[in-house]
């Protein structure tokens, strides 16, 4: 069963984003942070700006701002010279496939024809997605999952806390695998902090070589059996 989970955006990327608008509107020049994309003044103090986040997730639906200090002005929008129209200065997206990077392009217009264009690249984050966990007898296990720039690992069973840094792979004793039932792995997201989780049951991976004093009352009484029988 996966669980899926998303990071909390900050108060502060909310609260640069509206102090930016409020600079642009008193008709000042800020330097942008890398929460803003980049300005292009142009054209007797037509200022424009893209705001906005830094990445966008494959799948999950994200959008961009476009801000000017022109109050009656036209905009169009792009994404990699894809036209968006009809949606003013707000770009809502969702990304289908996988790449490094993405570029939006505002342009604005007042009603004297005069221009002004600003760009922000956007990183494409993937995943965790199509998580997993395989193993075999020894108790050494894998977690698998697809992750774009990379994911973290975390571990647990049931009877125990999470277990940090040991990547992908880890390795449980025969006692830990005796005394828990589920072992869970948590892939994060580096970036974006999204995660998902993967369960495995272990309890069926219980062998006999999990626990060799059994191993031996067997093989004792088997041939205390064997020697009653010849007699």
């Amino acid at each position: 069963m996966d669980n899926t989970c998303t990071s909390q955006h900050k108060r502060g990327h909310a609260n640069l984003c509206r102090a930016l608008l409020l600079l642009f509107l008193a008709g000042l020049q800020p330097v942008l942070s890398s929460h803003g994309g980049h300005t292009n003044p142009d054209n007797r103090g037509l200022n424009v700006a893209v705001l906005g986040p830094d990445y966008v997730t494959v799948g999950v639906p994200s959008s961009v701002e476009c801000v000017s200090s022109c109050a009656a002005c036209t905009y169009s929008m792009s994404l990699d010279e894809l036209e968006a129209k009809g949606q003013g200065n707000v770009l809502a997206f969702t990304v289908s496939t996988w790449l490094e990077a993405l570029n939006v392009t505002c342009t604005v217009t007042n009603d004297k024809g005069l221009n002004a264009t600003a760009q922000k690249r956007l990183q494409v984050l993937a995943g965790p997605s199509n998580v997993s966990i395989t193993g075999s007898m020894n108790h050494t296990y894998s977690c698998n999952a697809y992750c774009r720039p990379s994911c973290s690992y975390s571990w647990q069973t049931d009877k125990g806390p999470w277990i940090l840094g040991q990547g992908d792979t880890i390795s449980v004793t025969p006692q830990e695998v005796v005394n828990a039932r589920i072992l869970i792995c948590k892939a994060t997201n580096s970036v974006s902090g999204l995660f998902v989780s993967a369960t495995q049951n272990i309890w069926s991976d219980r062998s006999l070589s999990a626990r060799p004093e059994r191993t031996t009352a067997l093989l004792l009484l088997a041939f205390i059996l064997s020697v009653a029988f010849t007699l």
